[in-house]
């Protein structure tokens, strides 16, 4: 089953009657048709205490999850995937200019994987977490780089250094995590092999301008997602993790609950999406 498919098990009675519309081949493809014609509405917020939680996955384990011409990032054998989870500032399209301030502010939550130097500065969705039936139904009604999925429960709150998140959409695709911003900036052991520096780790996760995902629809085929968000390195904390429930999904991965995380934070971004595009077709 495509992995961005709306969960049957959606608690929100809305999402719920409309999810076959959401999902329905013939609506997607007209509006993907409209799309062609009309220019893209650019969408712009600020975002907050973003938690970034990174495991290092044998990418043998991933690559059958995607089809076979994505190229993922590899190094000894390694791929990354990636938990971040951010506060949204009122989330919402750019013409609207001071009026954006009465959008609402989702929470939202990415996971991700890593394409190869082949397509630079690019990661692929494993699944986009929302806390808010608005944006879940925007972002399937006008995009397929947005197919979110409607968290349950979802939390994302910052207490001085310590930063708690919790979110749930269902068995597999669940997290809760306490980490502590610190001052001490040192990789674990195992990317230490894979990259010189915390600060070349860092850069590498961050500094990222588009994301494909599989459309709901036909899941061979993909599109992309262009986005910016100017970040300034220097700001960006380390973190250790005081606690964590892993997400179930890691087990497909052949990781245990006890593998461990490289974790960080960055503090606050502006954040834009310029735009979106279907990818060609290469199998």
């Amino acid at each position: 089953m495509n992995r961005h498919r709306l969960k049957l098990s959606i608690s929100n009675a809305v999402l719920r009657f409309l999810a076959p519309i959401l999902s329905c081949g013939l609506l997607l493809q007209l509006r993907r048709l409209m799309m062609r014609i009309l220019p893209f509405m650019r969408l712009q917020s600020q975002v907050s205490n973003i938690v970034y939680l990174s495991w290092l996955v044998d990418v043998e384990q991933v690559r059958l999850r995607y089809p076979k011409d994505v190229p993922l990032w590899e190094k000894d054998g390694k791929t990354i995937f990636t938990i971040l989870t951010y506060q949204h500032q009122h989330f919402g399209f750019s013409f609207l200019g001071k009026l954006r301030q009465f959008m609402p502010s989702p929470r939202q939550s990415n996971w991700r994987f890593y394409l190869d130097e082949s397509y630079p500065k690019t990661v692929i969705f494993e699944q986009v977490v929302v806390d808010q039936a608005l944006y879940v139904l925007g972002g399937r009604l006008a995009s397929d780089v947005m197919p979110a999925q409607y968290a349950s429960t979802f939390q994302h709150q910052r207490a001085e250094h310590l930063i708690h998140t919790e979110m749930s959409v269902d068995e597999r695709y669940s997290l809760k995590s306490d980490v502590q911003m610190i001052k001490e900036k040192q990789l674990p052991d195992a990317w230490q092999r894979l990259f010189c520096s915390w600060e070349d780790a860092v850069e590498f996760l961050v500094d990222q301008d588009h994301a494909w995902a599989e459309w709901v629809d036909q899941p061979t085929r993909m599109s992309q997602g262009d986005i910016q968000m100017p970040v300034q390195f220097q700001q960006i904390q380390a973190a250790e993790i005081l606690s964590l429930e892993a997400p179930q999904l890691l087990q497909q991965f052949g990781l245990d609950e006890d593998a461990e995380a490289f974790a960080f934070v960055v503090p606050a971004l502006d954040f834009a999406v310029l735009g979106e595009q279907i990818l060609s077709q290469t199998t």
